[in-house]
């Protein structure tokens, strides 16, 4: 064989290895991946079912009114019910979601997420007209099953399924998220809002049931195993009868998580950090679909409107511009995929600025700009931080990166969206000027917009190298690729574009 040719083998491999953190002395078989492949199709259904059971309950973030339909006439405290509802769901998804990016057996921690939510339903389901604290903890319950699986579902789906279809595999969260959402409103417009709740805890059941009886993915535990491995030869020349066996393997664990000022000393650590915070803040910030929502409402109403109610379309509208960027996501890019939805989100802003100043024809144009702007936002920076969110942070701190994430998400979800649930604040709103968040949403849009173009990176490729090693890695001896480890070893990262990127999420 070429030496050039086994030169290039053996820098993938070893870019494989810092990807996965496994030991040089493991080659990934065909085998085990042609098996992986098989299982991944029935058990990323059982992380799919979790996210539509949390899209389900996050549909307190977009209606909320039949949580306080009472037997008595609340007027005074109805307001203050539903910001106290809302504000105790949201904050409880932000520690409870730090707290969940501490653990490292993901399948045990999503299983605490769905029985917080199970417990969140029921408790909805029996509460009274008049027990308010009840209401209040079912809500809370939501809000941190909620945190808990919006860290493990992604961080999950990256972590055991193939590299050709991370990308696809990690969208559906948020797919599903949204068809959760769909099926409530639906549920709460023809139905009753009781029926989402008995959904609620039958999706639940059903979520429990699958994460307790699949196990999992080969892939997953080969990964498992070999670290398992490692801890027992880490003890080998130990006394048994002694503690210092414990105390080692403690003391390994300790060193291997993250401290919360390590992230400001290295580089590697704080630009992907630097990344989400940015991409998470962005998509709040020009994400508000509920001051489109009202907007719309005032000027006019969606062509969807006339069969399912404003909202629902508005989430369908979503979904389906979801769907196209997963299904071109390996055409364009993370990159350009974010850079023509910012183009797009702040061109449609800057003539919805302009045409509500135009009453003559705003109530034409405005729903349908309103429309326009929901496509391009949905296209990236709605689906984007959450695909992005766990690939693009090193093995050490991609699950505390996605706790602060989420925990961010939660918080600007609270302030932003808060001034706007009910009608007579929004009111005064519109009376000192909406124009003033359309301008701001706007700016947010440009500026996410220069920094996908500045800073983001283009990370397109880089599942292209890991692929092919998958497909050469049982063609060739594992000898012969450890002969050229060493001389090869100062240029393992040679032939890579964007290497300080390549390097920032190997390590």
């Amino acid at each position: 064989m070429n030496k050039n040719k086994i030169g290039f083998i053996t820098r993938l491999y070893e870019f494989l290895q810092k990807q996965l953190g496994m030991s040089e002395s493991i080659v990934i078989q065909e085998g085990i991946v042609r098996q992986s492949i098989t299982f991944f199709n029935r058990y990323f259904v059982t992380l799919s079912c979790c996210s539509l059971t949390i899209g389900m309950c996050l549909e307190w973030t977009w209606h909320i009114d039949d949580d306080v339909k009472t037997e008595y006439n609340w007027y005074a405290t109805k307001n203050m019910l539903k910001s106290i509802l809302y504000a105790g769901a949201i904050i409880s998804a932000g520690p409870a979601a730090l707290i969940a990016s501490m653990q490292a057996k993901l399948r045990e921690v999503l299983i605490i997420g769905i029985i917080l939510t199970l417990c969140g339903s029921i408790v909805l389901m029996t509460c009274s007209a008049s027990a308010m604290l009840t209401l209040i903890t079912g809500r809370i319950l939501h809000g941190m099953g909620a945190g808990i699986v919006c860290v493990v579902v992604p961080n999950y789906a990256a972590e055991i399924t193939e590299p050709k279809y991370r990308d696809v595999l990690i969208g559906l969260h948020h797919i599903h998220l949204l068809s959760g959402m769909i099926l409530s409103h639906i549920a709460d417009e023809y139905c009753m809002y009781s029926y989402v709740n008995i959904g609620t805890v039958v999706m639940a059941i059903l979520n429990l049931i699958a994460l307790c009886s699949i196990e999992d993915p080969p892939y997953f535990q080969l990964i498992f195993y070999e670290n398992l491995r490692m801890s027992e030869s880490d003890c080998q020349c130990i006394d048994v009868s002694s503690n210092s066996c414990h105390d080692i393997l403690r003391k390994r664990d300790i060193n291997k998580k993250m401290y919360l000022f390590s992230i400001f000393k290295k580089e590697q650590y704080f630009y992907p950090l630097l990344i989400n915070i940015i991409l998470i803040s962005v998509q709040q910030f020009c994400g508000n679909i509920t001051l489109m929502y009202k907007v719309q409402c005032t000027y006019g109403v969606l062509p969807l409107s006339k069969l399912i109610s404003t909202m629902a379309a508005i989430l369908v509208l979503q979904l389906i511009s979801s769907i196209f960027c997963l299904l071109s996501l390996r055409i364009l890019g993370k990159k350009y995929i974010l850079i023509i939805s910012g183009l797009g989100m702040a061109t449609t802003l800057s003539l919805v600025n302009g045409t509500y100043y135009m009453k003559s024809i705003d109530a034409i144009w405005l729903p349908n700009l309103i429309v326009i702007y929901i496509i391009f936002y949905s296209i990236g920076f709605g689906p984007m931080p959450w695909i992005l969110m766990p690939q693009i942070c090193p093995k050490k701190s991609k699950l505390w990166t996605s706790g602060v994430s989420v925990s961010l998400y939660a918080f600007l979800n609270l302030i932003i969206n808060q001034p706007f649930i009910d009608i007579i604040r929004y009111m005064i709103y519109m009376l000192s000027g909406v124009d003033i968040f359309l301008l701001i949403f706007t700016i947010v849009s440009t500026i996410g917009t220069i920094f996908a173009f500045l800073y983001m990176p283009k990370i397109k490729d880089l599942n292209n190298y890991v692929t092919l090693l998958f497909k050469i890695s049982n063609t060739f001896n594992a000898n012969e690729m450890k002969t050229t480890f060493s001389e090869n070893l100062r240029t393992s990262t040679s032939c890579y574009p964007n290497n300080r990127f390549l390097k920032t999420i190997c390590y």
